[in-house]
């Protein structure tokens, strides 16, 4: 497995792990959840995958870092969303 395989699929694994951490969070505080909780969260976990991988996966390969910040980004956040809103969805509704 190649070092972007690996990234990739360390974002894909943190976006469904972001998803149910926001859902969780909605639990907590007030009555009604509030989305920029959850947005943030995922943002926060976007920038712990970029740091893993700029610093441990690719830490004497020369890869760019255009490479690194954008490679999986689209599953990242696809997942995020679905997760999110598909758990959302079982536990909020009424």
């Amino acid at each position: 497995m190649t070092p972007l395989d690996k990234l990739y699929w360390l974002r894909v694994a943190a976006g469904v792990a972001a998803g149910i951490l926001a859902t969780l969070l909605g639990f907590i505080g007030v009555n009604q959840p509030e989305a920029y909780r959850g947005v943030i969260l995922a943002l926060a976990v976007y920038a712990l995958t970029s740091y893993a991988a700029r610093y441990q996966i690719f830490k004497n390969l020369g890869v760019s870092l255009r490479k690194i910040y954008t490679h999986g980004l689209g599953s990242f956040i696809m997942l995020f969303l679905f997760t999110w809103i598909l758990l959302n969805t079982l536990f909020f509704a009424a």
